[in-house]
């Protein structure tokens, strides 16, 4: 916002969902039957769950796996949900200091049922969490920040959120083909060429970092090959632009701001830490003692390649990944299931019902992203919140 402005909300040119990168089911143009669309997609996901918590166990040894269930320590399990309600606090403290860098003060409370009606709307409506950063634009707004700042602080949350899971999935894919597929010269070499095609990855994306112009064209012409490899619009091209200036606006604020990347990425490893403690606190319920490595690999490799999965929450693929990696580290098959399947209880389904009943006191509304507030929204980021604080 320019300073001595005064910001009023712009009218909605045009009343479809179109101002995120990933395409979702509501915002595609020419949607002639939403309701039959709705259907399917309640269907497909009543499948997924059917397949995951009825069918899954009968595949393995079905006694064992009620039998683990029916023996697991009730104790470490509340501690499981105890750690998941602090990974939860640590993704709104995320939130909530990116809003404060960006000078928009919220209680934790507030910014807490934002995160909650969030997740819950992404984990049963959407694919891709769009339906989750809907939410939180419409909440936001609803309070009177500015949209241009919330979809900064929702490009800035997101970059740190997973810039820290990608880059333990690299470390991940290093200790997998050195460790588990070193046991032979051809396995070293393997490894090797992974070590060096990550760093240079890495310095590669420094690179582009440092020059705007480059990165965009490298990021349109991969949403390009991903589109026509999936034979759909799964990234919308034309906010890609409006996208990368949000990040860069909120990247630049963070410079600014003393000690704002290290705290944004102590609270992004806090969210993955208290989760991953989750996970082996559920294989200790079960008697299990799973090592420290094959729990981190099967974690991050799951989460790393699930999330990437077009259902809600990556129902399905998380829970599948994560199954047959454990199970490949000498895990019996009938822990695995139990013990995975118990995780995305208190993972996935528990924080579903909070989140509705944050839903329905946060009351976001339905206003679309409209046409081109994506774009325009890092332009209007000229200095610092001057609207309504908390």
């Amino acid at each position: 916002m320019l300073p001595g402005r005064t910001w009023r909300p712009r009218s909605a040119p045009c009343p479809r969902l179109c101002g995120t990168v990933l395409a979702s089911a509501d915002g595609r143009q020419g949607g002639r039957h939403p309701i039959k669309k709705k259907l399917r997609n309640i269907l497909v996901f009543a499948v997924i769950v059917a397949a995951l918590y009825l069918l899954l166990p009968r595949l393995v040894d079905t006694e064992e796996t009620f039998a683990y269930a029916s023996h697991a320590s009730y104790v470490l399990l509340a501690v499981a949900i105890a750690l998941e309600v602090l990974a939860l606090l640590a993704y709104a403290n995320l939130f909530r200091y990116v809003l404060r860098v960006l000078d928009i003060r919220m209680r934790l409370g507030e910014v807490l049922g934002v995160t909650l009606s969030s997740f819950a709307v992404s984990h049963v409506l959407s694919a891709g969490g769009v339906g989750g950063w809907v939410v939180t634009y419409n909440a936001l707004m609803k309070r009177g920040v500015p949209h241009g700042l919330i979809f900064v602080a929702i490009a800035a949350q997101q970059f740190f959120n997973y810039i820290v899971l990608w880059f333990f999935f690299a470390l991940a894919i290093v200790y997998l083909v050195l460790v588990r597929g070193g046991q032979s010269i051809a396995g070293y070499m393997v490894g090797i060429v992974l070590i060096v095609l990550i760093l240079w990855l890495t310095t590669y994306a420094v690179y582009l970092y440092r020059r705007p112009t480059r990165l965009r064209i490298r990021v349109a012409q991969l949403a390009h090959l991903v589109n026509r490899v999936m034979r759909r619009e799964v990234v919308q091209e034309r906010h890609i632009d409006g996208w990368l200036d949000n990040l860069f606006v909120g990247m630049r604020r963070m410079t600014r701001h003393r000690g704002a990347f290290r705290t944004t990425l102590l609270f992004a490893c806090g969210l993955w830490f208290f989760d991953i403690l989750c996970l082996w606190c559920t294989f200790l319920a079960f008697g299990e003692r799973i090592g420290l490595a094959p729990l981190l690999v099967g974690y991050i490799v799951a989460y790393s390649i699930g999330t990437l999965a077009p259902t809600p929450g990556g129902l399905g693929a998380i829970e599948g990944l994560m199954i047959a990696l454990f199970v490949s580290f000498g895990v019996a098959s009938g822990v695995a299931v139990a013990v995975v399947l118990v995780y995305r209880i208190i993972n996935f389904w528990l924080p579903i019902p909070p989140g509705l009943i944050a839903y329905i006191i946060v009351r976001p509304g339905r206003r679309p992203i409209t046409e081109g507030e994506v774009e325009s929204a890092a332009g209007e980021v000229g200095g610092p919140f001057s609207g309504r604080r908390r």
